[in-house]
């Protein structure tokens, strides 16, 4: 008995300085190679901020919204999917789903190599903190720190995907949308 108790305070500080050693993950990391596109058009949903409606046009299926953290206004285009988009009016408290696109790059100080030579500049919305091939999940962190999971398509080059790497978003399209009137 003497033996196990004198081990248990040993146990208990090796579980404490391990616990010390690990870390969050960071995207502000170099990727490793020369610059250069890894993929383009990675389709992913992604679930929208609650914003308030700004403008309806019924006509081209567009509603510009704003949200209370966004200064500026964002249009979205609305997929004919979208059933409920005739009861959507101004001052309605929306949340769509979106279709977008991601386009993972390697740049150099936000840039990448023209093909007839120079540089192009490239503005990324967002870096690669996480990949997981095995569940085929991609995580990204915005500038502003929030952090979105994506789980991406079997087409997907995950490994040759790493934290560091910029990312480009072009939303596509709403394809689903929660309305609460106000």
């Amino acid at each position: 008995m003497r033996a196990a108790t004198a081990v248990d305070p040993l146990l208990f500080a090796v579980a404490i300085i391990l616990a010390g050693c690990w870390s969050a993950p960071i995207a502000n990391v170099r990727p490793k190679g020369d610059p250069r596109l890894i993929q383009a058009a990675i389709a992913v949903e992604s679930v929208r901020s609650p914003a308030i409606v700004q403008s309806v046009d019924f006509q081209t299926r567009t509603v510009v919204v704003r949200n209370p953290a966004d200064r500026a206004g964002t249009v979205y285009r609305f997929g004919k999917r979208v059933s409920n988009f005739d009861q959507i009016r101004v001052g309605d408290e929306v949340q769509p789903t979106v279709v977008e696109e991601l386009t993972v790059y390697v740049l150099d100080n936000g840039k990448l190599p023209r093909s007839g030579g120079g540089l192009q500049p490239v503005e990324a919305d967002a870096k690669v903190l996480a990949v997981d091939p095995s569940y085929r999940l991609l995580t990204l962190q915005y500038p502003n720190g929030r952090q979105e999971t994506f789980k991406v398509g079997l087409g997907a080059r995950l490994a040759q995907m790493e934290a560091g790497d910029d990312v480009v978003i072009r939303t596509i399209e709403a394809v689903a949308v929660r309305v609460r009137p106000r």
